[in-house]
């Protein structure tokens, strides 16, 4: 019985520490670089510059549409969808809903070595784009990323933003996220976006 048990807490060290260096890896994958304008708690402005990134939309419900969006983004950056080479993975994974065409938008921002000439080329269903610089408010949080969370958040951020007299110019929310579903929810960052006009 001893053995058995020295042999289960082993395998339970083990997985722990693959655990903690999936996770940690996670950590250092590249995000967008953005400077904070202002900082209150979980709140933040913050201005990003000019973002290259390819998108997908899907008709479906949220969820089933960011893993659809998901697994077709993949497909690109890990040529699987194409020929040639791979694209390292970067975070977060961004949705919103897609207006246009009635859908959610599922986008991953590009490695900042890319432009659009060194890109390589998109498969049908994959639409590169560049989202302009922009000041955007932020709402940090961890946990579940359901619909109900999302939208408590994404209220929050309205709240904290008519504080300061810019509730007129808020636009739609993103939704960032930042791990992969293998990463336990307390862990998980998440985050609300929501896109200010140019004379907030």
């Amino acid at each position: 019985m001893r053995t058995a048990a020295k042999v289960a807490s082993g395998l339970g060290a083990t997985a722990l520490i693959g655990y903690l260096g999936y996770y940690l890896n996670e950590t250092r994958t590249e995000k967008p670089r953005y400077r904070v304008a202002e900082r209150d708690g979980a709140f933040e402005l913050r201005d990003y510059p000019a973002l290259l990134t390819a998108g997908t939309v899907d008709h479906g419900e949220r969820e089933r549409s960011l893993n659809a969006g998901f697994r077709a983004l993949a497909d690109y950056i890990f040529a699987k969808s194409r020929g040639g080479e791979q694209i390292a993975m970067t975070a977060p994974v961004i949705q919103d809903r897609d207006e246009d065409e009635g859908g959610w938008r599922t986008r991953f921002v590009m490695p900042a070595e890319y432009d659009r000439a060194t890109l390589p080329p998109a498969p049908m269903g994959v639409e590169i784009g560049e989202t302009p610089a922009r000041r955007v408010a932020a709402v940090r949080f961890r946990g579940g990323q359901n619909d109900r969370r999302l939208a408590e958040k994404a209220t929050e951020l309205r709240r904290w933003l008519a504080r300061r007299g810019l509730s007129a110019a808020a636009g739609k929310p993103e939704y960032a996220f930042y791990n992969s579903p293998m990463i336990a929810p307390p862990l998980r960052r998440n985050e609300v976006l929501i896109p200010l006009a140019d004379d907030a």
